[in-house]
């Protein structure tokens, strides 16, 4: 009785936590905002909105088929009066901050031993962290590195929050399945639940689906081969679930790239084309997006810890990487790296599992009474060197007044 009585009160927020909580709010909504005024993609995104007629749906399907943000965006505009400027940097503020909200949540639940406070200051961390800026080698921070927190494209951040929910619960259940050796099924709660949050995330945008459905796919297959088969019944079921968005995800692919429509020119293979088009070195770009998470899976690997869950967020950036590296639209939109965005937002659930490592490492040595381990420190420093370029990344932005 009394550990439980502990437990409840472990997760209760104190009184430091909602402070935190709310400053970090306060100050994710702020950068979110701000970047919607000067954000490259974002004018050509607010004049799509308001021209929406929410009243045909099939019609604003074609015009547009990942209405998510610009459906909000309408709402706002109209229900506020206000500028479609505001009422974009409205709606893309309160995105980021659920984001945060999320993540803070999931790794409050998943980290044993972590203070509300301290949840909420490694949540905002994350969310402002991007690739390490090298001056002499990247001359911007964004472009040919590539970020886990995007602030200048309204589409991706619309979907973040959506791709993190449904990472959090298709791990749970997939990790819940194997603990049962497979027996059960998928609760069909969960199921429709997922259904549902998988096609709002094509509506929001299909890069997310992009990187899920591969990286599913394949975990399944490693499975069937290491379990003999006996996870083919949760295989069929995941098949199940994704068949909806498949479906929409495929009418958008074939409005976007074949249509006729203006851009719309077809997708071709182009090795590194792309990808190599803004670095004079892709690997380099790649560490400096991934020091972080590739240290936190190297300490992970040497202490044994690497859950089944890091291996499917790994697999979705491997998966994006091919995507980004391999996959080139025809036309006029050739650079504008429209089959990057998968690996972006693989980039951040690697990096949202790698921050919670980094909080898991913590604890565990805390806990023991030993002292800070070498892996650990060298964590902190380059980490620190990902938050100071994010933070220069956003005075780059708003302050500097650069659109990417």
């Amino acid at each position: 009785m009394s550990d439980t009585l502990n437990e409840m009160k472990n997760r209760r927020i104190s009184g430091t936590g909602w402070i935190a909580i709310a400053a970090s709010v306060a100050i994710l909504f702020t950068c979110g905002f701000l970047t919607a005024l000067v954000g490259i993609d974002y004018q050509p995104h607010e004049q799509t909105a308001m021209s929406l007629t929410p009243a045909d749906p099939i019609g604003l399907f074609k015009a547009h088929p990942e209405p998510l943000w610009h459906l909000l965006t309408y709402f706002v505009a109209n229900v506020f009066r206000c500028r479609v400027e505001i009422a974009a940097g409205i709606v893309s503020g309160l995105l980021i901050v659920a984001t945060y909200l999320i993540a803070f949540f999931a790794i409050r639940k998943t980290v044993p031993g972590i203070e509300s406070h301290e949840a909420a200051g490694l949540d905002l961390v994350l969310h402002l962290t991007c690739a390490i800026f090298v001056p002499f080698f990247n001359k911007t921070p964004y472009l040919g590195q590539g970020s886990p927190n995007i602030w200048h494209n309204p589409t991706t951040i619309t979907v973040r929050p959506i791709a993190l929910l449904v990472f959090l619960l298709v791990s749970s259940i997939v990790m819940k399945a194997r603990e049962e050796e497979f027996e059960n099924g998928i609760p069909v709660g969960r199921a429709i639940l997922t259904g549902f949050l998988l096609v709002l995330s094509c509506f929001a945008k299909p890069s997310f689906v992009q990187v899920f459905y591969p990286a599913i796919f394949t975990l399944m297959v490693i499975w069937l081969i290491l379990f003999k088969g006996k996870n083919l019944k949760l295989g069929l079921q995941l098949l199940a679930v994704c068949v909806p968005s498949l479906i929409v995800m495929i009418l958008q692919f074939m409005i976007a790239f074949y249509s006729g429509n203006k851009g719309s020119g077809g997708v071709t293979i182009a090795p590194f084309v792309v990808a190599g088009a803004r670095t004079r070195s892709i690997p380099i770009s790649l560490l400096l997006l991934l020091a972080f998470p590739l240290l936190m899976l190297i300490l992970a690997a040497i202490r044994k810890s690497v859950s089944w869950s890091d291996v499917f967020v790994w697999i979705m950036l491997l998966w994006g990487l091919v995507f980004r590296l391999l996959l080139v639209e025809k036309g006029e939109r050739t650079y504008h790296g429209n089959f990057s965005w998968g690996f972006m937002l693989a980039a951040y659930l690697v990096w949202f599992t790698a921050v919670r490592s980094y909080l898991k490492l913590y604890f565990s040595e805390q806990m023991t009474g030993n002292k800070r381990g070498v892996g650990f420190v060298l964590a902190t420093l380059v980490l620190a060197l990902h938050l100071l370029s994010g933070l220069y990344y956003l005075f780059y932005l708003v302050v500097l007044g650069n659109g990417m």
